[in-house]
């Protein structure tokens, strides 16, 4: 089932960031607010159309047949900026781009799938709370990936994707990832979701993460989720455990406004002070132009074990664009996962 947004009243005045959507081509005498919305628009358009015909290309040279109907297809690409400052830490930023290029005429699901900056070696609490990964991770950098992704394939009650492909350094280093997921519903509005990711880069080695969420959702209260996860991270190069326990709160405001709480606690196994941080945060996220470009703010108050866990207030922003001909997403959706037995 697709998730549907609910409708909202609307609670809030309208955004200062907002920028009027009409398409008009700027005359002589037009603002600069116009000069800008066009200028969006038609950066927008082309990007779109390029990664659109790009995908269409590659899909019919591999798979589509003569005479074959043509197939919608969903390609994108999105691009992350992330500037972040704390009050111990200072200024650090992190800059992704990730490509989808849908292969509808595949006889599987298969997609191809481009990344910058693979986040699959980077700490589980900068995984599970989107942050800007630190100098001093084990992430393996900016190297980008492509490969082939084998999507939302059914194995009994699990959805599965599987990727291969390799990292463009010299030498090239191959990878696979798998990742399993099953979802049941415990109540009318408790649902469960297990996870398990498994990954392997020939530079780094094998690499797990398990993640187990409650979903806690009310029919009469549809634009507010609660979600409660344990997850665990387990690098065999290293040897050690990661863990993290975090609660959030998602409350969709309005079409234009997302408000997400969060609260947790991450753990290594391998430091002889285990409790690596203690964090709040609410974030505010917001449609600013259409269905495809998005800002987000959150502060945050955490306590480090690298500053011996005294209080580090900070700030991170997120600026993410989304550009698709006929994939329209809205970012600000959240909703609780349907169960995945057929």
């Amino acid at each position: 089932m697709e998730p549907v947004m609910p409708e909202y009243e609307s609670r809030l005045p309208p955004s200062p960031f907002s920028i009027n959507a009409e398409e008009t081509e700027p005359s002589d005498e037009s603002s600069w607010l116009d000069q800008t919305t066009y200028w969006a628009d038609e950066t927008e358009t082309y990007v779109a159309d390029t990664v659109h015909d790009f995908s269409t290309y590659i899909d019919h040279s591999l798979a589509k047949e003569e005479n074959e109907e043509e197939l919608m297809n969903k390609s994108y690409v999105r691009i992350r900026y992330k500037p972040e400052y704390t009050h111990r830490g200072y200024f650090d930023s992190d800059f992704k781009i990730s490509a989808r290029i849908d292969l509808p005429h595949t006889k599987r699901d298969w997609k191809l799938i481009l990344e910058t900056d693979p986040d699959d070696y980077d700490s589980l609490e900068s995984k599970q709370r989107a942050l800007t990964p630190k100098s001093s991770s084990t992430t393996s950098g900016s190297d980008a990936i492509a490969g082939f992704r084998l999507q939302n394939a059914h194995w009994g009650e699990w959805k599965t994707h599987f990727d291969v492909g390799v990292k463009f350094k010299l030498p090239l280093d191959p990878f696979v990832r798998a990742n399993l997921r099953r979802v049941d519903n415990l109540s009318e509005n408790w649902t469960t979701q297990l996870k398990q990711e498994l990954f392997y880069f020939d530079s780094k080695g094998l690499g797990s993460l398990t993640e187990f969420n409650f979903y806690y959702g009310n029919n009469n209260d549809p634009a507010r989720i609660y979600k409660f996860s344990s997850s665990a991270q387990y690098l065999f190069d290293e040897s050690g455990w990661e863990l993290v326990n975090q609660i959030e709160l998602f409350n969709r405001l309005n079409d234009h406004h997302l408000m997400e709480y969060s609260t947790g606690v991450s753990i290594d196994t391998n430091e002889s002070d285990p409790l690596t941080n203690f964090w709040i945060s609410a974030s505010w996220r917001q449609k600013i132009y259409k269905d495809w470009l998005y800002l987000s703010i959150t502060p945050q108050l955490d306590t480090p074990r690298e500053f011996s866990h005294k209080l580090n207030p900070g700030v991170l922003i997120e600026i993410e664009a989304f550009f698709s001909k006929n994939h329209h997403v809205d970012r600000l959706n959240r909703y609780v996962p349907d169960p995945t037995r057929r």
